[in-house]
């Protein structure tokens, strides 16, 4: 079920530093990383120009990292969902201290 946002789970605040890995980890983005649950996050770029549709988020503070698809995207926001069959241990799961 959705919750008024249109998100299937509740998401937390953060402002972690991350990563975009995409093009077989050829090439990397710089990110950070502002809200988080365990469907799906928003991430915050310079600019999106050159973002692709999937990839990799790694969150290097928190020792994760995340399949990725965009569901949406302005100049420098972007909202994806976490892929659940493409995941390194199953459900995606950050524990923010």
């Amino acid at each position: 079920m959705l919750n008024e946002n249109n998100r299937i789970a509740p998401r937390k605040r953060t402002l972690l530093p991350a990563k975009i890995y995409f093009n077989n980890k050829q090439s990397v983005l710089d990110c950070i990383l502002k809200n988080f649950s365990s469907a799906g996050a928003l991430l915050k770029f310079v600019s999106t120009m050159g973002v692709p549709d999937n990839f990799l988020l790694v969150i290097p503070s928190a020792g994760k990292q995340f399949h990725c698809c965009v569901v949406w995207s302005n100049a420098k926001e972007v909202g994806v969902s976490f892929d659940p069959l493409n995941q390194p241990q199953g459900k995606p799961d950050l524990r923010l201290v």
